[in-house]
Formats: structure tokens, sequence, C-alpha cells
């Protein structure tokens, strides 16, 4: 399994934009990816404009398949200008040992 972590901060006035997309995403990506287990956006409470994407992948090449695909692309050219700085991402390989 791939967790993938991103942390960002997007710019106050592209939130609405960009929560929107990414509701849109949260539908479309595990149903047009095989391999996508989780895919969430979470907002920190005092501070709206930071934001947290957590991912789970069943392999990295499914995650590699969705990160190299013609939609990922279009969803940047969406994101990443509402983007106050680059994001900090993290990739794990990993083990579900909980529930």
């Amino acid at each position: 399994m791939l967790t993938v972590r991103v942390a960002l901060r997007v710019q106050p006035k592209g939130r609405d934009t960009f929560v929107a997309q990414f509701a849109k995403e949260h539908e479309e990506v595990p149903a047009r990816f095989g391999g996508c287990e989780q895919f969430e956006l979470f907002c920190n409470p005092v501070d709206p404009d930071s934001f947290l994407i957590y991912e789970e992948w069943t392999t990295r090449e499914a995650f590699d398949a969705y990160r190299t695909s013609d939609y990922f692309a279009a969803s940047g050219e969406v994101l990443f200008p509402l983007m106050d700085g680059a994001p900090d991402s993290a990739y794990y390989e990993s083990e579900r040992v909980g529930p």
C-alpha cells in the first residue's frame, strides 16, 4: 500500500474554488482510478486556508497511473494556481495494522 500526505496552503480568494474542485475529485478519482482506497481533504479549523490531502493506494503503480494521467494534469491546471506556495508532500510504503 502507498499512503500519500500533502500539506498545503491555498490563497484565501481561491479557497472556495479549491474545495469545490476537490469535492469533485473526491468522487471521481476513486471511480476512475483502480487502486484508490482513500482520497480525502482536511482543513485546519484554526487556519481555514491550510489543508491536508490524504490518499491511500493499493500500489505505487496505481498511484503513478493517476499522477501521470491527463486527469491529474487537468486538475493541476485548476488547483496549482490557487496554492499559496509549494505543497509539502510525503509518500509512505505502508501496511494497515488497525481495523
